[in-house]
């Protein structure tokens, strides 16, 4: 509407109502009706613009309006969204105190378990050294005791091709005594079938048929003969026979001694044996002891994994040097 009205037919304006008043065509002259002429012109085009002003103005006071409308909401919008920036402001100002605290007390806290599990290691890494010089020492009183016992098992088996070559010369006697109580028994038989001649004789000699002088001699030297081969036989026999138990008592009382140590050495490796397990299974327990204090304390994971590797290698070396006497033992 505002932008068709330019042109439409315009309205005279004041100064043409005064001009036409007192300016009238049929009163001028010729010069005057041309200035006439173009002071409506003039008129008409500074009404024209004059209108043109006002719609502009309008259109100007119209988005002015619109602009100041907008500015009000955008206010208002701003006044909103700031009231919710400076609450959030405020909340997350809030919230940075409280995860401060709660930082710092985190840190505390760790701090206070990252000097208890490093006085806890300290203790621990002293308890190994003082397990791993006793192993050490336990190493070498058992070298040394594997060094006596090889004098030992040298003697043990000395004494064992003794009892072997014991043995056989006991089965050679028993051999040689059976065939001696077989010869023996033959001469019985022997002398056996002289006496019952004898006793024939005497027989006889009773009878008067034979002289008793001669058979006495006869008798008395054959009993002679036969006292000095039984006191020969059995001393000989009883010579072998305490020669043998001396050497038997020696050997039983050499066994003894070697029972003994053996029973001892057995002993000693169950020990070492079990000190293993029980070192073996004391490191497994720390082991995973130490494993679910780094799983819960990860701030200080890299100081405790250094602790970590050092007590493993330690305890590998114990378990190595335990595993090598145990060995040796065997």
């Amino acid at each position: 509407m505002l932008a068709q009205s330019p042109r439409s037919t315009p309205l005279p304006t004041p100064h043409l109502t005064v001009l036409n008043t007192y300016l009238k065509p049929k009163l001028l002259t010729r010069l005057e009706k041309r200035v006439r002429r173009n002071t409506v012109v003039a008129l008409k085009e500074l009404g024209q613009q004059i209108q043109e002003t006002k719609c502009r103005r309008e259109r100007l006071l119209k988005d002015s309006r619109q602009l100041l409308e907008e500015k009000y909401r955008v206010w208002a919008e701003n006044q909103l969204f700031m009231g919710y920036l400076r609450q959030n402001s405020e909340w997350c100002e809030k919230k940075r105190e409280a995860l401060w605290r709660q930082c710092a007390q985190e840190c505390g806290e760790i701090e206070r378990r990252r000097q208890e599990l490093a006085s806890r290691n300290a203790q621990r890494n002293a308890a190994l050294q003082a397990q791993l010089l006793w192993g050490r020492k336990t190493q070498e009183d058992l070298k040394q005791q594997l060094q006596a016992l090889r004098t030992i098992f040298k003697v043990k088996e000395r004494q064992d091709m003794k009892m072997q070559a014991l043995e056989k010369e006991k089965e050679k006697i028993r051999s040689e005594t059976a065939a001696k109580d077989q010869e023996a028994h033959m001469q019985f038989l022997q002398e056996k079938a002289l006496m019952e001649k004898e006793l024939e004789e005497l027989h006889l000699m009773q009878l008067g048929k034979i002289s008793a002088k001669g058979l006495r001699r006869k008798h008395q030297a054959l009993a002679l003969a036969c006292k000095q081969a039984h006191f020969e036989f059995c001393g000989s026999l009883h010579r072998e026979n305490q020669q043998l138990r001396k050497e038997l008592q020696q050997l039983s009382q050499e066994y003894r001694v070697v029972e003994a140590v053996r029973s001892q050495l057995e002993k000693q490796q169950q020990l070492v044996k079990e000190e293993q397990w029980y070192l073996e299974a004391l490191i497994r327990g720390r082991q995973r002891l130490q494993a679910g204090r780094e799983r819960m304390a990860n701030p200080v994971i890299t100081h405790a994994s250094r602790k970590g590797r050092y007590k493993d290698h330690a305890e590998q070396q114990i378990k190595n040097k335990f595993k090598l006497t145990a060995t040796v033992s065997d």
